[in-house]
This record gives C-alpha cells, structure tokens and sequence, in this order.
C-alpha cells in the first residue's frame, strides 16, 4: 500500500487534496522524507493502514512516531484522526487540539477539531436519550443471568464474531470470556481486513454473506460493536447470543440490542468487563471479572 496521490482526497476526511492537506509536511518531516529516515516511514505505513482500515495498527505506528517526536505535527494531527476514526473521540480532541498549538494556521486540524466538538456535543444528548431508552428493552430484549446460563453453554461449540477494526490482539481477555462462558471450540469470525496474530490457536474465517460465508453454530458471542450484522444475522442459525460490553456506548446498545435479541425473540446475554460498566449500562447481565473470581474460589474450595 502507498500513501496518496499528491491530488487525491486526504485520508484526514477534511475535503481537501491530499498535498493542501496532511501532505504538507512540517519542516522536520520533509527533512525525514529527503533523508529516507526510518520516522518517515513509519508515518507512510501509517497512512496506509489508515487508509486500509485497519486504524488499531495505524494508531500504533504513530503513536511511535508520536513519542519520539511528540512535537512533529503530522505525527500528533494523524494519531488524532486515527482515534477519531476508531471511535476515541475524547483521545482525538486531545490530539487534535494538540496539534493546533503547534500549528495553530492549519486549517485540516482546525476543521477536525470542529467535526470532533461536534460529535462530542451530539453524544451528551445522545447519551441521555439513549439512558432513558435501554431499560425499557430490559423485559423484551435481555435475557435475565439465571443459574442455567453457564449449563446452556458449557462445552457447547459456538461463533465468535469480532467486530472490531484493524488487529484483534486482545486473545487473553477472549479466553475469560469463554471461560465465563464455559463454551469451547470456538470458530472466530472476523469481518475483513481484521487480522488475528499468528499466535491465535482458534480457527477463524471472514464474514462474506455474497459467498454463504457466516456464523452456523446455535450460539454466538458478539466482541465489539464497530460493524453491524444486519447484513447477513437474518440468515444466522443462531439461538442464544451473548454480547460482551467493554465500553460505556449506550446509544449503540439502543441499536445492537433488539437487533441480536432479533427484539426479544432469541435470548440475548450481556456480558460486562466491569462492575462499573455494568451498573453505567443498567442492564441485567454477568460482571465477566466477578466471574472469574467466583469460579477460582469454587476451584480453590474444591481442592
């Protein structure tokens, strides 16, 4: 992959071509580009993978860039628009504004800085409407945690689906999940161009609906809410679904919730990385990390 033309539109979503955008460098960039300095090329495969998607493996590469040189601009406005297209808008208004202090004429950061503010004022509304909304799906569309929950998906085989951008790296806090679950053999379904390490020992497939390529197992474990299913879950054979929260996004429960809960008809799990997002959510649900400790002290107990 290769950075853009010098007159195709800049990645940034500022509207601009590229080279009246973030392909004018600050001196010290241009000075890394006419010396092929290893910097400048972290930042080149950055804007690769931003363009390619994939925003957790672009965010890493210029959060190196970003800490050697914390005061180059292209580094710190880029890592701010990376996060901003990752959905870390309190992050990228930070660095965004960041970068305004170091160029405080640059009219890309300044437009960023505007749609992020904006974005930001649009989730407080959001946030509160949504607060009023979610219980009410409580009856209809969450399933209650009783105490069969674990014997309905102990040992049974089940999908993962991980709805996340870029690498999915995050294997150790998958195996709790399935721990709390009890399920085994998981299939892990990414949608494309999500990448699992090398190191993963599941067998994973890409979602692609045009091809018959989806979840066939009777359970489903949701891992994130960056894409949504309604492409192909109509056609999945799932029965019983788990969603795991590991971020406080109300207004997206408000839509992830009926549509995996197919609005009340299979029973919907929701699985909390924390007590406090649990209680932030207001859901019924399963706190995976009280879980964890429940089943070590049953385990210490029993030997």
């Amino acid at each position: 992959m290769s950075v853009p033309g010098r007159n195709a539109p800049c990645p940034c979503g500022s509207g601009k071509r590229y080279k009246e955008c973030h392909g004018v460098l600050p001196a010290v960039a241009e000075a890394l580009v006419a010396n092929e300095d290893p910097t400048r090329k972290k930042l080149d495969a950055a804007l690769a993978a931003q363009r390619a998607g994939l925003f957790d493996d672009a965010i890493a590469l210029y959060e190196a860039v970003f800490t050697d040189h914390p005061d180059m601009f292209d580094a710190v406005h880029m890592l701010g628009v990376a996060h901003y297209q990752r959905g870390n808008f309190e992050r990228a208004h930070e660095l965004v504004s960041s970068a305004l202090r170091l160029s405080p004429s640059d009219r890309g950061a300044r437009y960023n800085l505007r749609l992020i503010e904006s974005i930001l004022e649009r989730r407080v509304v959001e946030r509160e409407i949504s607060r009023e909304t979610l219980p009410r799906l409580a009856r209809r569309c969450v399933a209650p945690p009783g105490a069969d929950v674990r014997q309905r998906w102990r040992g049974q085989a089940l999908d993962v689906i991980v709805s996340t951008a870029g690498s999915f790296n995050r294997l150790e806090e998958l195996a709790r999940l399935l721990d709390c679950l009890e399920a085994a053999a998981p299939v892990v379904w990414l949608y494309p161009p999500t990448r699992l390490p090398a190191s993963a020992s599941w067998p994973f497939r890409f979602i692609d609906p045009a091809n018959g390529e989806i979840p066939a197992h009777a359970r489903a474990l949701f891992f994130g809410f960056e894409h949504s299913p309604a492409g192909w879950y109509p056609s999945a054979a799932a029965a019983e679904v788990a969603l795991f929260c590991d971020h406080d996004a109300p207004s997206t429960l408000l839509d992830m919730i009926p549509e995996l809960s197919r609005e009340g008809r299979t029973p919907l799990l929701l699985l909390y990385a924390s007590s406090a997002l649990a209680r932030e959510v207001g859901l019924p649900g399963i706190v995976v990390e009280a879980a964890a400790r429940a089943r070590d002290a049953v385990e210490r107990a029993q030997r």
